[in-house]
Order: C-alpha cells, then sequence, then structure tokens
C-alpha cells in the first residue's frame, strides 16, 4: 500500500475541517451564553450537537 503525505500525519483535509468547524461553533456558542444571549441549558444542548455533528468524521 503507498503512504500518503495525509496518512504519514494521520490528518485528512476533512479532519482538519471538522477540528475548525467544532472549535468555531464551540466558540460562537459560548460567546453567546457569556453576552446572556442563550441560557445554560441551551448553551449545553447546543454544546451536544456541536459534539455529536463533527464527531461523525474520524
Amino acid at each position: 500500500m503507498v503512504e500518503t503525505k495525509e496518512m504519514k500525519t494521520g490528518m485528512t483535509e476533512q479532519k482538519k475541517q471538522a477540528v475548525i468547524e467544532q472549535l468555531w461553533l464551540t466558540y460562537y456558542n459560548d460567546t453567546l451564553f457569556a453576552k446572556g444571549l442563550i441560557t445554560e441549558e441551551q448553551r449545553n444542548k447546543m454544546r451536544i450537537r456541536i459534539k455529536n455533528r463533527t464527531s461523525l468524521i474520524r
């Protein structure tokens, strides 16, 4: 089997995008909570949704 650069690093472009997406969504979610625009319950529900959304790509 021929190894590519992506295989050696273990991080495909798709995985990179998923990590970036998770970071930004988490940042926005926490910012909304910090500004009092959403409740703690809403923030926690969204955290679960963000985690589930981006954990599909492995």
